[in-house]
């Protein structure tokens, strides 16, 4: 018994080992809303740990350029960003910066939307330093700016999975259709998923999230995945004045709970049989394509 344990420890090991030498890419998400003022990039940092807790490697980057506070919210200052990388005076490991629990995070500034001045020479070379992001990641999350811009609409669709933050209100909700409107319009090979935020209770957490739902099969011919909700809760007002997040400061809170089973429902969940390219160089070559193109 003793030697056939240890024969089937081997071959484990054996199986591991061969796993882990095969070449692995991560999942891009990029997380979204119609408008600002949602929780867009409050739910992308709090998400990131709880996947991390999970046992997720997990990378944000921060490419909500115009408001962009992933180290606001965690009080970390940040010298370097995706610019200086593109600019050719940091490497791509000097722009990462080690949040709590383990996950990390990249400030994207300005600098994406300088990729499509790159030459074809230098922006091989760009290719070629982000590999190194999916050997670290399993689960890259792309916190976009919200609205229906071009260039986030854009950044948004470049992704192969797209997760959009609303709130119950009119306006949210007005705006995130908009958004699923617009993004559709251009292109529909891509899995969208809705979190409603801030909701009253329960019951007024499923009516917006089905209407939502119901509304966009019938009227723009699209499904929409329900991935959860999180009820409106102090513990996250407090945790963003302390500038922490709340599923390390207030664990038992309602609104950690809640965002952990969207952690679960998300990794449960996986996009099928897209043949669209993966990880971070194939959505970079996803959105390069897209900036070529203007829509009409």
């Amino acid at each position: 018994m003793d030697q056939a344990e240890k024969l089937r420890q081997i071959v484990q090991e054996l199986k591991l080992k061969k796993t882990s030498m095969e070449p692995k890419e991560a999942r891009i998400i990029a997380v979204t809303s119609g408008k600002g003022g949602v929780g867009k990039t409050n739910f992308t940092l709090n998400c990131g740990i709880a996947l991390k807790k999970i046992g997720y490697r997990v990378l944000i980057i921060d490419a909500d350029f115009g408001l962009a506070n992933i180290d606001v919210m965690l009080g970390i200052t940040t010298k370097y960003n995706l610019f200086h990388v593109i600019d050719g005076k940091r490497k791509i490991q000097d722009v990462i910066t080690e949040g709590p629990c383990g996950i990390k995070f990249i400030s994207g500034g300005s600098g994406i939307w300088e990729l499509i001045n790159l030459s074809s020479h230098k922006l091989e070379e760009f290719m070629v330093m982000l590999e190194g992001l999916d050997n670290i990641a399993d689960i890259i999350l792309i916190d976009t700016g919200a609205g229906v811009s071009e260039r986030i609409l854009k950044m948004v669709l470049a992704a192969n999975e797209v997760i959009i933050i609303t709130t119950p209100e009119p306006t949210a909700i007005t705006d995130a259709y908009a958004l699923v409107k617009s993004a559709v319009s251009i292109n529909r090979d891509v899995t969208f998923r809705l979190v409603i935020n801030r909701a009253e209770n329960q019951r007024e957490a499923n009516a917006v999230m089905d209407n939502f739902i119901n509304v966009s099969n019938k009227f723009l011919d699209v499904k929409l995945q329900p991935l959860g909700y999180i009820l409106y809760d102090d513990s996250v007002m407090k945790s963003t004045k302390q500038q922490k997040p709340f599923v390390i400061e207030y664990p038992k809170s309602q609104a950690a709970k809640q965002l952990n089973d969207i952690a679960y429902a998300l990794t449960s969940s996986d996009i099928e049989g897209s043949d669209r390219p993966q990880g971070i160089k194939g959505y970079i070559y996803q959105m390069m394509n897209f900036l070529k193109t203007r829509r009409t």
